[in-house]
């Protein structure tokens, strides 16, 4: 697991541009860090209640706080904010623009604790801030594989090293689709039921194509070609065909792979010369849409073979079994085929 704190600095660098975070005090503060999507407004702390304080999250001061502040003499008002700022607090952040008392700055100063204002209300930049510190913070994994935005499904391609997965990659890149990440990819627990994937920071939208080497997907392609991250979707592993290997031909039962506790639709692809499994991947992206919408085209067939054997030993007088195995229904439709042929 690769989950670690984050600083103040690395909030102020990834969103204070888009909610125009202003840095009150000194940069002296703004490598501490926390390890909590939580946030904490100290109303109760500054009447002097400090059993359940949680101190260790950011703190936002919002305008009943600033009022409260405001309320109080000079040096009730110092006294209290002293007591607060000698718990360990990461940062406070003053929203709606308001004026931060001087007290405030000063105090914070002295423990190098950086305070920041924001225009925005104080529930909106509540509801904005912790969405992001939620993503930034959920548990993350380094896998290896591919991560591809395939018909805006998240597509996830494993298998081992010279199967193919870059090559595969780079064809559904010039047949339109986007690369989130190639070789390594961050997966990233949102919740119970959601990974994301993206890439690492070193790497970027390089890929590694044998025969020709590195090659930088940004610049070849256009920034069409790109995506920061994408939820994972399907997850599609890539294998060396293997004649004595059954592998999936009705696919009337979804398979599922359980990742870091997220079940995710699995499909299992042989890789032999002739094969085109950049189309293949594209198909499986499309099937896995038709599943989310409660469509399942070999469901339904298999419905109609199904009442078609039925009705057929019905005539013959032979009992239906509960149901018929694979080879029956794969025989069924050899045979549909034959009579469509003829």
């Amino acid at each position: 697991m690769l989950t670690k704190p984050i600083s103040v600095r690395h909030v102020l660098e990834k969103r204070g541009a888009e909610w125009k975070l202003e840095l009150l005090t000194s940069d002296a503060g703004l490598d501490n860090t926390f390890s909590t999507s939580e946030l904490n407004r100290p109303g109760m702390a500054l009447t002097g209640y400090y059993e359940v304080f949680s101190a260790d999250r950011v703190q936002i001061l919002g305008l009943t706080e600033i009022s409260y502040l405001r309320g109080l003499k000079s040096k009730d008002r110092r006294r209290r904010l002293t007591r607060i700022f000698e718990f360990y607090i990461p940062c406070v952040i003053v929203t709606t623009s308001l004026e931060a008392p001087p007290e405030l700055i000063e105090i914070a100063e002295e423990n190098r604790v950086p305070v920041l204002r924001t225009p925005l209300l104080t529930s909106n930049f509540s509801g904005h801030l912790s969405h992001f510190l939620e993503r930034e913070l959920a548990p993350s994994w380094a896998v290896h594989g591919v991560m591809m935005d395939v018909f805006g499904m998240g597509v996830l391609i494993q298998g081992r090293s010279g199967v193919g997965k870059s090559e595969c990659a780079l064809e559904l890149i010039e047949r339109g689709h986007r690369l989130v990440a190639d070789d390594i990819v961050i997966l990233r627990r949102v919740g119970n039921e959601q990974l994301i994937g993206s890439c690492t920071e070193r790497l970027g939208y390089h890929m590694e194509i044998r025969g020709i080497g590195i090659i930088d997907v940004e610049s070849l392609y256009g920034v069409r070609s790109i995506r920061d991250e994408e939820i994972v979707s399907l997850l599609i592993r890539l294998e060396r065909w293997d004649p004595k290997k059954d592998y999936e031909r009705l696919g009337i039962k979804e398979h599922y792979m359980k990742m870091y506790d997220c079940l995710v639709p699995e499909y299992v692809i042989p890789v032999e010369p002739g094969r085109n499994i950049s189309i293949l991947v594209e198909v499986a992206a499309l099937m896995q849409r038709l599943h989310r919408a409660g469509i399942n085209p070999a469901a339904k067939l298999n419905e109609r073979i199904l009442s078609t054997m039925a009705k057929q030993r019905a005539v013959r007088g032979v009992a239906s079994p509960a149901a018929p195995s694979v080879g029956e229904t794969l025989g069924a439709i050899e045979a549909l085929q034959s009579a469509a042929r003829e």
